[in-house]
C-alpha cells in the first residue's frame, strides 16, 4: 500500500493520518492479532496526531510529518526485509 520511495510533498496531514491508521490495522491483524490490539494501536496513532493538531508553525508541522513518514517507511523496509527472508528460506538471516 505504501511505495518504498515517496515524494513527501504528496502527503497531506489527513492522508498521512489515514495511512497510519491503515498501517495500525495491518499490524494488528498480523500474527493472529485481536480486536483489542487494533484498538490500542489506532488509539496510539490518534493520540499522536491529536497532540499536534493545534500546531501552527509550518516548520514544526513538516517536522512531525517527516517523523510519521519516516515511521511508515521504516516499517515498510522492515516488512520487505522480513518477506525477502521468508522467500529465500532465511538464507540471509545471521546465525545466532
Amino acid at each position: 500500500p505504501f511505495p518504498m520511495f515517496v515524494d513527501k510533498s504528496q502527503f497531506t496531514v489527513l492522508k498521512l493520518y489515514r495511512d497510519c491508521l491503515r498501517l495500525a490495522d495491518y499490524i494488528s491483524t498480523r500474527g493472529g492479532g485481536n480486536a483489542s490490539s487494533r484498538v490500542v494501536l489506532r488509539a496510539q496513532v490518534r493520540e499522536a496526531f491529536k497532540k499536534n493538531r493545534d500546531e501552527q508553525d509550518p516548520a514544526e508541522v513538516e517536522k512531525q510529518k517527516d517523523a510519521a513518514i519516516r515511521g511508515l517507511s521504516n516499517y515498510m523496509f522492515y516488512e520487505a526485509q522480513r518477506m525477502a527472508g521468508e522467500e529465500d528460506g532465511g538464507a540471509n538471516e545471521k546465525d545466532g
